[in-house]
């Protein structure tokens, strides 16, 4: 029996985008700077201090000067001034 390999590949790419995390019951966005990324997550820093684990909004400022990308999201670790995200898809409006 031969192994599947998987087609994602979630190694962490580095970045330096500007994005904004919305947590659930928030109503102000929370300014914060993605750090890394793969194709199930990403890293940010910023004051993430008293960001409750638990599902939030992600907004990526765009690199093109479209409008910016929107990623439903869930926090799933928080250490140090940084916060895990496991991207969850678009937000659906």
């Amino acid at each position: 029996m031969t192994a599947l390999v998987p087609r994602r590949s979630y190694r962490r790419h580095s970045a330096t985008r500007l994005t904004r995390l919305r947590p659930a019951g928030f109503r102000t966005w929370i300014e914060t700077s993605m750090v890394d990324w793969s194709a199930a997550g990403a890293s940010l820093a910023g004051p993430v201090e008293n960001i409750p684990l638990g599902p939030a909004v992600l907004a990526i400022s765009p690199v093109d000067g479209t409008s910016e990308i929107h990623l439903s999201c869930k926090i799933i670790w928080r250490e140090a001034g940084k916060v895990g995200l496991k991207l969850l898809g678009p937000v659906s409006h």
